[in-house]
C-alpha cells in the first residue's frame, strides 16, 4: 500500500505539476479552515486533478509538511481489483501509520465515486480525525445523490469546466483589452476565439501543437467518457447504439430534445432513451437546458435543449461537415453563464423561442438571444427584436441582450426596444455584462 501511495504524493517520488492557475483556486482556498468536505465535480481532463495539486502547492508554501498531504487517485491501475472502503480504510491507516501518525492532514481523493458507499467513510472520518477533506468526480448525478444523503451540510460544491476564454487567452499569455467597449475584438483575440468556438476549452487540447493532435485528444475523451463513465457505470452493452446517439445530440447542440423522438430514430422505448440522456448529461458529455415556466407540468411537458459541454467534443463527433457557428456560439453562451453559480438558466417558448432565460433570486434577470447571421440584415433584425420583444411583455423587469458575432454599423433599431448588442468576445470577457439589476 506503501508503494501505491508514493506514486501520487511528493513525499514519496510523485512529481505533480500545478500547471496554470484556474480562476477557480481563490474560492477553493477561502474554504481552508472550515471543516466543510470540499467537492470538485466535472468532466474527465477539465482540470479537477490539477486545482487539487494548486490547492497542495498552496499549502507548501505557507509552511505545511508535505508529509501532511495524502493525494490519492482512485483510477490508479493497481487499485482497480480492490476499490472498496476497506481497501481506502487500508491506504488511510497506512499513510497515518508510516508517514504521518498525528496533527492535521489534508486528504485529496481523486474519482471518489469509484469506490462503492464512500460517503460513509468519509463522513465518519471527516467526524472523528483531524483531517481536512478534498475530493473529486466525474459523475454529476452520482455524486449529488451521494453528497445529499449523508453528506448534506457538511461539503461544498464546486463544477469545475474546461478553460473559460478568458482562461485561454491567460492560459496562451494573451494580453486581455484593456478597453473592453472596443466594437471589434484586437487580432490575436479573434484569431482565439475562432479557435474556442472549434476546439473548445480542454487544457491539454488548447495547448496542443496542431489540430490533428487536437483531434486525437478530443476523440479520445469522447470515448473515455462513453466508456468509462456512461457505458460501465450503468452496464450498458450496446456501445455501438450508445455511440451512435451520443453522436445525434451532440451533432444537434442547441436543439430541442425529445426522449420519444430520440427512441423512435434508434428503435428503443422512450423510457430507455430518456434515461441514456441522463446517463449522457451525468457524465459531462452534453447538458439538458429546461423550459422556464412556474408551473412544474409545464416545464416536464416541454422538450430540453441539448448543449454540448465543449464545442471541440461537438466538432469531432458530429455528423455534419459544415460548422454550425450559431450553435457553437450559443453553447459558448450556456457555459459563460454556466460559470455563474447564482444564476438559473432556462430557455423559454410562447409565440417565438428566446435561447436564453436568465434567473436569479428567483427573479427573471436576462433574456438572451444568440445570433451569427449579420445584424445589417434587416430580416435578422426583425426575427431577433420580435423574440425578445414579445418575451418582454411576459418579464418587463428583465434586460434585453442580443450576442453576436459582430456589431450591426446601426444600432438605432434594437435601441429603441431597449435591447443591448453585444459581441461574442465582449460577452466572454467581460463580466459587467451580468452585472446585477
Amino acid at each position: 500500500m506503501l508503494e501505491i501511495l508514493e506514486r501520487w504524493n511528493r513525499w514519496g517520488h510523485a512529481k505533480l505539476s500545478a500547471g496554470f492557475e484556474r480562476t477557480l483556486l481563490k474560492p477553493l482556498l477561502s474554504c481552508l479552515e472550515g471543516p466543510e468536505i470540499i467537492t470538485l465535480i466535472g468532466p474527465r481532463r477539465a482540470g479537477k486533478t490539477t486545482l487539487l495539486y494548486q490547492v497542495i502547492d498552496h499549502l507548501e508554501t505557507h509552511s505545511v509538511d508535505p508529509r501532511a498531504i495524502l493525494h490519492i487517485n482512485f483510477e490508479e491501475p493497481s487499485l482497480a481489483p480492490y476499490l472498496t472502503i476497506a481497501t481506502l480504510d487500508e491506504l488511510y491507516k497506512t499513510y497515518r501509520t508510516e508517514i504521518f501518525p498525528t496533527g492535521l492532514a489534508y486528504l485529496f481523493f481523486d474519482e471518489i465515486q469509484n469506490i462503492p458507499d464512500w460517503e460513509q467513510w468519509v463522513r465518519a472520518r471527516n467526524e472523528t480525525e483531524e483531517i481536512k477533506i478534498f475530493i473529486t468526480g466525474s459523475s454529476g448525478k452520482l455524486m449529488s445523490r451521494e453528497l445529499g444523503t449523508l453528506l448534506t451540510g457538511r461539503h461544498l460544491r464546486f463544477y469545475v469546466y474546461p478553460l473559460s476564454f478568458e482562461e485561454q487567452l491567460r492560459f496562451k499569455q494573451i494580453e486581455l483589452p484593456k478597453d473592453l467597449t472596443l466594437s471589434t475584438a484586437p487580432a490575436a483575440i479573434e484569431y482565439e476565439l475562432l479557435n474556442y468556438l472549434r476546439w473548445g476549452g480542454f487544457p491539454a487540447v488548447v495547448m496542443a501543437s496542431s489540430d490533428e493532435k487536437r483531434e486525437q485528444i478530443l476523440t479520445q475523451y469522447f470515448e473515455d467518457i462513453l466508456y468509462r463513465d456512461v457505458a460501465l457505470r450503468h452496464t450498458i452493452r450496446d456501445l455501438v447504439q450508445l455511440r451512435q446517439i451520443a453522436v445525434h445530440l451532440l451533432t444537434h447542440s442547441a436543439s430541442l430534445l425529445s426522449a420519444t423522438r430520440i427512441g423512435t430514430i434508434f428503435g428503443i422505448s422512450t423510457e430507455l432513451a430518456g434515461n441514456i440522456c441522463g446517463y449522457l448529461e451525468e457524465s459531462f458529455l452534453i447538458a439538458l437546458l429546461s423550459h422556464f415556466s412556474l408551473k412544474s407540468a409545464e416545464r416536464v411537458r416541454n422538450p430540453q435543449k441539448i448543449h454540448a459541454i465543449d464545442p471541440g467534443l461537438r466538432a469531432i463527433t458530429a455528423i455534419s461537415a459544415s460548422e454550425d457557428l450559431g450553435h457553437a456560439m450559443e453553447s459558448l453562451v450556456y457555459l459563460k453563464l454556466l460559470a455563474n453559480a447564482s444564476l438559473d438558466i432556462y430557455y423559454w417558448r410562447k409565440e417565438v423561442e428566446v435561447d436564453f432565460l436568465v434567473r436569479e433570486k428567483n427573479q427573471t434577470r436576462y433574456l438572451i438571444q444568440v445570433t451569427a447571421d449579420g445584424l445589417n440584415d434587416p430580416r435578422v433584425q426583425q426575427r431577433e427584436i420580435k423574440g425578445l420583444a414579445v418575451a418582454k411583455r411576459w418579464f418587463p423587469e428583465a434586460r434585453c441582450l442580443i450576442v453576436s458575432r459582430d456589431l450591426p454599423v446601426d444600432k438605432a433599431p434594437f435601441s429603441v426596444e431597449g435591447i443591448e448588442v453585444i459581441p461574442l468576445w465582449r460577452f466572454l470577457l467581460d463580466d459587467r455584462n451580468l452585472r446585477s439589476l
